[in-house]
């Protein structure tokens, strides 16, 4: 596989990995588009990606912890339980760990889209401000998710909120992981020195 194809590939399967994580329907309790393939995909991106990017390679085991968690939710949906909110610590824990992963993942993003994008694009800046969004929404719905909830009746409305914006920010995402793969569309055999 080429140089091209490999980063190509890699983003399209961040790109969709969002897809899964962020978009959710059901039949009963059991969603169709688990999360947990998600986390499977992000991890195919980052062995794809471990010889242009070696900081991904740091968040293989946050990738697989957080595919094991949402792996058992998605088990234990078929039971009609979950495992959120029934372990505060490990709560905690899950929500810490998704966030600097996403984090520090779309900050490598942004970094191959600095190296490889022509002058007058602007992916990497698209790529940190969503992940900045991304960010403050992912911290806004773990604190929200637990201590306010017997505090205020406005406690559904903000979470309902706050997974719109997140829903948004998403799309955003996906679109600007689908806009930096087009770079790598293309015949050359390998990428050009830089």
């Amino acid at each position: 596989m080429t140089d091209r194809q490999t980063i190509y590939d890699a983003l399209s399967k961040a790109a969709w990995g969002y897809f899964f994580l962020y978009f959710d329907f059901n039949l009963g309790s059991v969603s169709i588009l688990p999360s947990f393939v998600g986390y499977l995909l992000f991890l195919s991106a980052i062995k794809l990606l471990q010889d242009k990017r070696r900081d991904l390679e740091l968040l293989r085991p946050f990738g697989i912890l957080l595919a094991v968690w949402h792996g058992g939710n998605w088990l234990a949906s078929w039971l009609g339980t979950g495992l959120d909110g029934h372990f505060p610590v490990i709560d905690l824990i899950i929500g810490l760990a998704n966030m600097y992963f996403h984090f520090q993942m779309l900050t490598d993003y942004a970094a191959l889209a600095t190296k490889y994008q022509q002058p007058d694009q602007t992916l990497d800046r698209r790529l940190l401000k969503w992940r900045t969004r991304q960010t403050l929404l992912l911290t806004a719905i773990s604190l929200c998710a637990h201590p306010l909830r017997f505090l205020t009746d406005l406690w559904e409305p903000t979470l309902i909120i706050l997974a719109l914006a997140g829903l948004i920010t998403s799309l955003c995402i996906m679109v600007t992981l689908f806009d930096l793969r087009k770079i790598f569309r293309g015949t050359l055999e390998t990428l050009p020195p830089t």
